[in-house]
């Protein structure tokens, strides 16, 4: 998961802005009921934003699955251990994947339309995180605690 996380966020941190500088991310996985590296990865996007590390745009994921060829977005754990799955992180508004692991094999056909849903996932979760980032911020800025 480590690799994982480290080639999604190459391509959305600027570090030719600070050359010498290194990043290190601690996660600590409190609770497991699916959807692991997606929150991950959310979780490691609002942390970068909050230590003020420059990223071209917020990198969201989702996990998706499929029942009977029906997509399903955000799975739990009883999910994806029972049914076809796939994890994909985008950068910011576009529908650039900059992550994608599915670890079962589904026809192509269906394979699309999980990957469908879960860009879709990612566009509204971007939506929300922006959202709480911008809200944040201006509590932050109305108390002067800058």
């Amino acid at each position: 998961m480590r690799s994982q996380l480290a080639r999604t966020f190459n391509s959305a941190i600027l570090t030719h802005l600070h050359p010498r500088s290194e990043i290190t991310m601690s996660l600590h996985i409190l609770s497991q009921d699916g959807g692991v590296l997606a929150a991950c990865i959310n979780a490691c996007t609002l942390a970068l934003i909050d230590a003020g590390v420059p990223m071209s745009d917020y990198v969201v994921a989702m996990s998706a699955g499929c029942f009977t060829k029906e997509p399903l977005l955000d799975v739990n754990g009883i999910e994806e251990n029972e049914l076809p799955m796939l994890t994909v992180a985008t950068l910011g508004a576009t529908e650039k994947v900059t992550l994608i692991q599915m670890e079962s094999k589904v026809h192509v056909d269906v394979m699309e339309s999980m990957l469908a849903v879960a860009v879709d996932g990612c566009a509204k979760m971007r939506e929300m995180l922006d959202t709480v980032v911008r809200s944040h911020g201006n509590e932050v800025a109305r108390s002067g605690a800058l």
